[in-house]
């Protein structure tokens, strides 16, 4: 009984752990300008983990109709991908098929680079490609941006649940 507890303490430290990834350290530690209040990340009040990854959530105009674009073959590029979404492509996701699009620095450290291809891979209209390095993780639905200064799977998720999916039209294969 007291190692099935200290597996699953462990396994708990762990997600907190990943939840904070490429925090304060990353290289983009400052390219968010406010902090995520307790309510947002938990607090010791209510027994759960507060995250070390600054965040800085705030509204977005959506970018406009693009006429050339393919959907994504794949939920998370790396850097050395050749077939990386062009813009216009991401930006179809975000008007036509309420996406969630994430832009990633390709100095996060490995292992946040795992936890987000991992989260990424079990979301729903998510993608995640490689983006310039003015912040660690950039995140956006057609309403709403979100930037971190690492990676908070946590913050992403609730990004990710704020949109109403499955109010999409119909619109074929590429533009």
């Amino acid at each position: 009984m007291g190692q099935a507890l200290t597996r699953v303490a462990l396994a708990v430290a762990s997600l907190a752990f990943c939840a904070g990834c490429g925090g304060a350290g990353s290289a983009a530690s400052s390219a968010a300008s406010s902090t995520v209040s307790p309510a947002a990340t938990g607090s010791a009040a209510d027994g759960t983990a507060a995250s070390p990854v600054t965040c800085d959530m705030r509204p977005r105009t959506p970018p406009g109709e693009t006429t050339s674009w393919t959907h994504p073959a794949q939920s998370f590029y790396s850097p050395s991908d050749q077939d990386i979404p062009t813009r216009a492509s991401l930006d179809h996701l975000l008007v036509k098929d309420d996406a969630l699009v994430i832009e990633y620095s390709a100095r996060l450290p490995a292992a946040s680079l795992r936890a987000l291809r991992d989260w990424t891979y079990l979301q729903t209209a998510t993608v995640a490609v490689p983006g310039d390095d003015s912040a660690a993780v950039r995140a956006v639905i057609a309403s709403t941006e979100l930037v971190c200064d690492g990676v908070d799977t946590m913050r992403l998720s609730e990004l990710a649940g704020s949109r109403a999916l499955g109010q999409v039209a119909g619109h074929g294969d590429a533009g």
